[in-house]
């Protein structure tokens, strides 16, 4: 005796779940990222630790996070300038230059300070256990 079978499509509603899912993993992750790299950040002022912020954005139909600074100057606090960046790939020799009270300078650059990277290193694991916990809880109904 054949069984009758019922093939019902629930792929809409599995791949709805998922996008809610992982944009709610992605905030969590982004926020882990955001707050290692304020505590990271060289504080001088305390300008660029506190504009270090968030954002996610759809991006070729998949969610991203983007994590840094809107000031001009973090690239150079986080790569280095001159003789001292990163990949080595700055102006050797060093160079001079006039500050807008008229004195003069001579500088090889600034050694780098990175706080991203090194908040996104740290926190690999974490953003992993983050992703795995959500979509275990949702996909396993606990």
């Amino acid at each position: 005796m054949a069984k009758n079978f019922t093939f019902i499509d629930n792929s809409k509603q599995v791949k709805a779940a998922l996008r809610k899912v992982s944009g709610q993993a992605l905030e969590e992750a982004a926020l882990l990222v955001e707050g290692q790299a304020k505590a990271l950040a060289p504080v001088d002022s305390g300008e660029l630790r506190d504009k270090i912020d968030h954002t996610i954005k759809e991006q070729n139909g998949m969610k991203i996070a983007q994590i840094g600074s809107p000031l001009d100057y973090a690239i150079y606090v986080e790569y280095g300038t001159g003789e001292h960046t990163t990949n080595g790939a700055g102006r050797k020799g060093g160079w001079r230059y006039q500050a807008p009270d008229g004195t003069w300078h001579f500088t090889r650059g600034m050694k780098a300070q990175p706080f991203l990277l090194p908040a996104f290193r740290r926190n690999k694991k974490n953003i992993e256990k983050v992703i795995g916990v959500k979509l275990s809880s949702t996909f396993n109904g606990k």
